[in-house]
């Protein structure tokens, strides 16, 4: 298999764009596949939603991120990163989901699954950097299936005067209460945990106890889901069961990677938190060739790694690639 082909990075959210752009830098030819289109995960962010991060903390590839206000809007990544992979002409390709990535002499065989039926292609080189937001956590309740209930929040607009019930106390739960609340929603929210939680962002987490205090949402605390129905939701609480009723249901509880995709491909995850094995100099994983970039490379931890703390993976994996191929004698596609 000849080494100068392009290197598949399977993801074309920041990292994966930052990936195919330092890949570039070193004269290798990379190629983004996204089972949506390019930032699909982004562009299914809630629709008023700011990032923690501030802006100069989401630049990628050297290029400043510049917005209004220090915390970004999805409006405002969805510009910058597309516009950063213009620039860059950073090739992707939509529709087009990854399936399984196996081992074969001098690389990889990689299955896909696109809008026009089945496809397989080759690779000397992977880079995995699908991140989590598109496998949402279910509540696993009898019910969970039914069609009011989502488990991503977009925009309170279609629930002005409905009884909305909000499973989560982190921040994707605490930014859909408010938003709905404030969308004319009666909100009920349900956590399992005794308050919300410490990570809440520190702009929204006094808005939503100030809401709660004064009765405008209801919190229902170290409460579970036990069951859901088409109207009503049953909540276990400290002072007993109840029926909480509910046009709409937000089952907003974390997202955590795709480890099925991880296994078909044989990477390894270990412990409680399935970490996948990789090398933290390279990000190679346990599959030699195979590289790992991103959030996934916390497993259950989802909350350890973001676009600010992973914008170097890309330059990492680049001078790993790099090194491999001149190691092995190839010769690079030229741009």
């Amino acid at each position: 298999m000849s080494g100068a082909a392009s290197i598949p990075i399977v993801g074309a959210g920041p990292t994966g764009i930052a990936c195919a752009i330092e890949l570039s830098r070193r004269g290798l030819s990379a190629v983004c596949y996204e089972r949506g289109g390019i930032l699909d995960s982004i562009q299914r962010f809630p629709e008023e939603m700011r990032f923690f991060s501030t802006r100069d903390l989401l630049g990628i590839a050297g290029i400043p991120f510049t917005s209004v206000d220090a915390h970004p809007s999805r409006l405002d990544a969805l510009a910058y990163y597309r516009g950063v992979a213009e620039h860059f002409g950073v090739r992707v390709v939509p529709e087009t989901a990854i399936e399984r990535i196996e081992p074969i002499p001098g690389g990889f065989r990689l299955a896909a699954a696109t809008r026009l039926g089945p496809k397989s292609f080759d690779a000397s080189e992977v880079v995995l950097a699908t991140g989590f937001f598109h496998n949402p956590l279910r509540l696993d309740v009898p019910g969970d299936g039914l069609p009011h209930v989502r488990s991503r929040y977009v925009s309170g607009y279609p629930f002005h005067d409905c009884d909305v019930v909000v499973v989560g106390g982190k921040n994707s739960a605490a930014e859909a209460a408010l938003d709905l609340y404030r969308h004319g929603a009666r909100v009920t929210l349900v956590h399992r945990g005794p308050a919300l939680s410490e990570k809440v962002k520190y702009w929204i987490r006094p808005d939503l106890e100030n809401r709660i205090a004064a009765g405008r949402i209801r919190a229902l605390f170290g409460a579970r889901v036990r069951e859901i129905a088409p109207e009503t939701v049953r909540v276990e609480t400290p002072a007993g069961e109840e029926l909480v009723r509910a046009d709409a249901v937000f089952a907003l509880i974390g997202f955590e990677p795709d480890f099925a995709l991880l296994e078909r491909c044989g990477v390894r995850c270990e412990g409680p938190s399935r970490v996948p094995v990789h090398d933290a100099e390279t990000l190679e994983s346990n599959v030699p060739g195979l590289y790992l970039a991103g959030a996934i490379l916390t497993g259950r931890e989802t909350g350890r790694i973001f676009i600010e703390n992973s914008r170097h993976h890309a330059g990492s994996i680049a001078d790993a690639i790099a090194a491999r191929r001149s190691s092995a004698g190839a010769i690079a596609e030229p741009e």
